[in-house]
């Protein structure tokens, strides 16, 4: 009599009631939930959310320990198990995430039409909102190392991978946690960012912490961005059937081929013991109040993202009435005896000079407002004008064609003095510094810096400047591409000083050192042009979070101004296509700030004024109760 064929069945799970096993071995529904734990697991799929706003309250140990279990006991073809998880609380690493996501943000905005404003809308303030990020990554492991049931399909590491990302959010949300997962970044600069190997890709950046929102819908479904698909759209029988109503809104446009030009990623590996981290609970606290009053959520655009950026520098919402210290550095270039401006040097001790006087744009417009100006010739190559401060580190640079522009003791102590001015300019009791400068061909010093911080070419980052013509604009270019030649093995290091020393200028370095003492002393600064831009990043480089206290005034109309806003990941206030510097556009953009923050104070709340507020949902989406 042959035996039957015994049914195979799954091995004991960890916590299985083995005393019930016996009466439920004959029922084919044996392995089925009780209905409370199944309403559990429907629920908990479910209420899945993407989330964008996060409380500021650490995650427990032993909470972050079990959402972490959940995503090991993920399946994994062969039992590979191939993920790897990477948990990030350095708020100096979460901000250089939050940086290159902002990048990759504006980069992409332009692919969806007339949507990109829309687009620029979805906040990423979570990745430095939350207290943790979790990283997910899928380690290849050795090519030569057969893996069972991979040798068909080798992306089912990948697959496998993503079912620990699963895992992990199904538990999260058990637990009360929001997770947000960051798309918006180039997976080869978080590799190198996080040190991650050739053979370790991330899959899934995660914000994690606890939630500031209550989303009933997705977020994006609910922002009118597309709309869910139903079931029977994307369900088929035996075979595949072409249904156009089984492709979202969100997929229906197609996008640019070809990969954005990468730019390098910001060395946020230099850990800051005096620059202090953003302050979530003040923003959290601004952000609040702004749900509460007569306006929709967020109408204020981008002015809603400079309140909350404002709190985070300085604990509170801008005033409404901002005394600011304008800071100008003078300095001339020793390139420019090759024609890369249409002025000669003694030109910028002029305009310092009628700056100081209060004749040049930045004099009338720190005057209008009240303003302290400080004029400061750091490097101008003749004597220092009248009514100018010195502080000549040297006259002028070196022509960076024939050697290092300046030395490392020049740039040290160029960079020390704008620490020191802003060091007194907040001792005179400013909000915010503004930053300015003044000098013939620094705009060509900029593009040089703009080419080998964001991997651009000549073309890209050379513009007009002063207004050369198109004879002075190849020489331009020509002195950008023979100075990033020669600077190749400097470019190479990313060493923020050695580059600053080696291609900057004295003015550059002077406004780095001030972005660095103002984040300090948690004053906001406001940038001018292209020229503060770029020095901005030389800050950023050596010190992450000084990124956290820029505000961009405005997108100038030198080409690689938006590069440069792009790099650091920050949106202007302003686009007039000005380019006159000296700190003129952020004075002309100060104002929007001003008015910013006297709508925050003295809108009334829907209960004051006696409005009706959102509805019931929406409330209930917002409160911030129990999970």
């Amino acid at each position: 009599m042959a035996t039957q064929p015994q049914t195979p069945r799954p091995a004991t799970p960890e916590g299985f009631d083995a005393s019930r096993a016996a009466q439920r071995a004959a029922d084919p529904r044996g392995w089925r939930f009780d209905d409370d734990a199944l309403a559990a697991v429907h629920r908990v799929i479910a209420e899945r959310r993407d989330i964008r706003r996060f409380r500021p309250d650490a995650v427990p140990d032993d909470v972050l320990h079990r959402v972490l279990e959940s995503a090991h006991r993920a399946p994994s073809v062969g039992l590979m198990q191939p993920w790897r998880f990477v948990v990030v609380r350095s708020v100096q690493t979460r901000s250089a995430v939050r940086q290159l996501a902002q990048r990759e943000r504006i980069r992409q905005a332009d692919r969806f039409d007339e949507r990109a404003r829309h687009f620029l809308d979805q906040k990423i303030e979570g990745v430095v909102e939350a207290p943790l990020g979790v990283v997910v990554c899928c380690d290849h492991g050795d090519d030569a190392v057969e893996v069972l049931g991979r040798g068909t399909i080798p992306e089912t590491d990948i697959y496998s991978t993503a079912c620990a990302v699963q895992n992990l959010w199904l538990a999260a949300r058990a637990e009360g946690l929001g997770i947000g997962w960051v798309s918006f970044y180039d997976p080869d600069d978080l590799q190198s960012l996080l040190a991650l190997p050739p053979r370790v890709e991330p899959v899934a950046y995660l914000c994690v912490g606890w939630p500031d929102e209550r989303p009933v819908r997705p977020g994006l479904e609910a922002a009118g961005w597309s709309a869910r698909t139903p079931l029977e759209a994307v369900v088929m029988q035996e075979r595949w059937e072409e249904r156009p109503a089984a492709i979202p809104p969100a997929l229906r446009r197609s996008t640019p081929e070809g990969p954005p030009d990468r730019a390098p990623v910001p060395g946020s590996d230099r850990a800051s013991d005096v620059v202090p981290a953003p302050d979530r609970a003040a923003q959290i606290a601004v952000r609040d109040r702004a749900d509460q009053l007569i306006r929709p959520a967020g109408s204020l655009g981008a002015l809603d993202g400079a309140l909350e950026r404002w709190a985070t520098i300085t604990g509170s919402a801008p005033p409404a009435h901002l005394r600011a210290g304008v800071l100008v550095a003078a300095a001339d270039h020793g390139h420019a005896a090759r024609g890369t401006s249409l002025f000669g040097s003694q030109v910028s001790g002029q305009v310092a000079a009628a700056a100081a006087r209060g004749e040049s744009a930045v004099g009338v417009l720190a005057g209008r407002g009240g303003h302290v100006l400080r004029v400061v010739d750091v490097g101008l190559s003749g004597d220092t004008p009248h009514g100018v401060e010195s502080a000549k580190v040297r006259r002028s640079t070196v022509d960076l064609l024939e050697g290092p522009a300046m030395t490392s003791a020049e740039h040290a102590q160029a960079w020390a003095t704008g620490e020191r001015i802003v060091g007194e300019l907040a001792a005179g009791g400013v909000d915010l510094i503004v930053l300015g400068e003044i000098g013939i061909g620094n705009t060509t010093t900029a593009a040089v810096l703009a080419a080998a911080w964001c991997g651009r070419s000549p073309d890209q980052v050379v513009g007009r400047g002063t207004g050369v013509d198109a004879a002075g604009l190849d020489r331009k270019r020509a002195v950008v591409g023979q100075a990033l030649v020669r600077h190749q093995s400097v470019i190479a290091s990313q060493d923020p000083d050695a580059i600053l020393a080696a291609m900057g200028g004295l003015e550059f370095s002077l406004l780095a050192g001030a972005c660095t003492e103002a984040a300090r002393r948690r004053l906001p600064v406001l940038l001018d042009g292209f020229a503060t831009g770029v020095a901005a990043i030389g800050a950023v480089r050596r010190e992450q979070l000084v990124g956290e206290v820029l505000i961009a005034a405005h997108r100038s109309a030198e080409p690689a101004h938006a590069a440069v806003l792009e790099h650091l990941g920050l949106e202007p206030l302003l686009d007039l296509r000005l380019r006159l510097g000296e700190a003129s556009g952020a004075l002309l953009a100060l104002p929007l700030l001003e008015a910013a923050g006297a709508l925050h104070a003295g809108m009334a709340t829907f209960a004051e004024a006696g409005v009706d507020g959102p509805g019931a949902v929406v409330a209930e989406q917002a409160r911030p109760g129990d999970a």
